[in-house]
């Protein structure tokens, strides 16, 4: 899923190829289609965070474990298969002619059917891997997002590339709160497994609903150019490779302990996982929806790439660590908080997983420059790096630490993935190492004071509620040096609104 646009424009259909670029500048665009995109990533992190505290409450522990299974599963089918239809979309030339956009419907579509086929095969095996029956049912239903997915409407990468995210804003919210009221209401009436697929599930249609009647443009339909399906499959090839080896060092860590842990401590691990990704996918949201688009935009026409990359990259290492930092001081506070005892070991899971975070933060950055350039071949390296850091490290660390070190080893390979972005950045006239070493730093100092701050308070006896609030104010106190440029800019501004209006 995507963003929705609620500004004057909203309504205005994406410039075609025809039309010319748009007067309004990169920056402009930029700037308002992040703010759309982070608004849209808290309100339905919100949303799923709030329905998970809900839903911990309602069902077992159990019901995350299989569903993070499940989830795992699908995904890895989903990313075996990906062929890049929606970024080459984004950076085609062609990406806003109508035979372009047909050709790369149908082949999603014929990939969203052969997912769906696939995935329901497999349950039965799959189940009998983890020698859990109730998998088989839980992954045929769930194989129905497979499907969903290949009925989705072009029109929401036409959106992304042309950098209007507002009514995919709304699309992504929309969504969310369907899938929570589906989830909960479930869960109330008949506590099982079973609230999360159809849950899920009724989320994915709103959203396939929304794309094809909110969005204006091309409504695409079955179509074959084959030259537009030539382009497709050049640009594919990598991302395929790139998305398989994605899985592996992504996904690979669920299939993996879930079978060397119990399914109920899986399930905390899902929980913590989800705790800890919050800043990390929000970033990961902005960098493939605005950062992706705004370089392709700047490398095709005359600004300086080198200029936008390093000025965008800043703002995003910024605003991640800081939110990182929080989570590395003060994962434990954060669990304590939300979560009864039952997830108390999820603490010090978020605190290493966000320090992954940290590590995935330059790249993400590095990432979107790679694939702006038309060098998807890089993504492929840096992941095949990192698998080979997992295939290293998680077996050294369950030998001599059990599971904590195992996931310590699967959290040091993502500088694998780091190390080879870097070495790509470079090779591409590109360079952003000392930009990384001083926020690394900021990083550590802002994320021991958080620690700091909270041990301290816990050992006087105060609330969680406190401790947590002081991980808060003692890390953005940390940051400040670096956050202040950009609230003075943000506060001047909203002086400038209100004195016009």
């Amino acid at each position: 899923m995507s963003s929705v646009e609620l500004g004057p424009d909203a309504a205005a259909a994406p410039a075609s190829a025809a039309e010319g670029p748009s007067s309004e500048s990169h920056s402009g665009r930029a700037v308002r289609g992040g703010a759309y995109t982070l608004i849209s990533y808290v309100a339905v992190q919100a949303l799923k965070l709030g329905g998970n505290v809900v839903l911990t409450r309602l069902l077992p522990r159990e019901a995350f474990g299989l569903m993070a299974i499940v989830n795992t599963v699908l995904t890895g089918f989903g990313l075996f298969s990906d062929l890049g239809i929606a970024p080459s979309i984004v950076q085609n030339p062609r990406g806003d002619e109508p035979a372009f956009l047909n050709t790369a419907w149908t082949i999603q579509l014929f990939r969203g059917l052969t997912l769906f086929v696939l995935a329901s095969i497999v349950a039965g095996p799959v189940a009998e891997y983890y020698e859990l029956p109730e998998l088989a049912p839980l992954l045929r239903a769930s194989a129905l997002m497979g499907l969903i997915g290949g009925l989705a409407s072009t029109k929401i990468e036409t959106a992304e590339r042309h950098l209007k995210l507002g009514r995919l804003t709304l699309m992504d919210v929309s969504a969310q709160v369907m899938a929570t009221i589906v989830m909960l209401v479930w869960a109330w009436i008949r506590p099982s497994v079973w609230a999360l697929v159809w849950g899920g599930l009724s989320g994915a249609l709103m959203s396939l609903v929304l794309g094809h009647t909110v969005l204006s443009g091309h409504n695409s339909r079955l179509g074959w150019d084959k030259s537009a399906a030539r382009d497709l499959m050049r640009f594919g090839r990598w991302v395929f490779l790139s998305t398989v080896l994605t899985f592996c060092v992504s996904y690979a860590d669920r299939l993996i302990f879930g079978a060397k842990i119990p399914v109920a401590l899986l399930g905390v691990y899902s929980i913590a996982l989800t705790v800890s990704t919050v800043p990390t996918q929000a970033m990961r949201s902005v960098t493939s929806k605005v950062m992706f688009p705004l370089f392709a935009r700047a490398q095709a026409g005359a600004s300086d790439l080198a200029d936008v990359f390093r000025n965008a990259r800043r703002l995003h290492m910024v605003l991640s660590g800081w939110a990182l930092s929080g989570f590395i001081g003060g994962g434990a506070v954060a669990i304590r908080l939300i979560y009864d005892e039952r997830y108390d070991d999820a603490g010090w899971m978020v605190q290493l997983l966000a320090l992954a975070g940290w590590f995935a933060t330059p790249e993400a950055a590095n990432t979107a420059a790679v694939l702006a350039l038309g060098k998807p071949m890089w993504l492929v390296v840096g992941n095949a790096a990192k698998l080979v850091g997992m295939v290293t490290l998680i077996p050294l660390g369950f030998h001599y630490g059990d599971f904590r070190g195992a996931l310590a080893g699967y959290v040091a390979s993502e500088l694998f993935r780091y190390a080879f972005s870097s070495i790509a950045l470079r090779r591409l006239g590109l360079t952003a190492w000392r930009q990384d070493i001083g926020y690394s730093g900021a990083v550590a100092l802002a994320s021991v004071a958080g620690w700091a701050a909270a041990r301290g308070l816990a050992a006087l006896g105060c609330p969680t509620i406190v401790q947590a609030l002081a991980v808060f104010v003692a890390v953005s106190l940390a940051w400040l040096p670096w956050l202040k440029p950009y609230l003075g800019t943000a506060l001047e501004k909203v002086r400038g609104r209100l004195s016009r209006g």
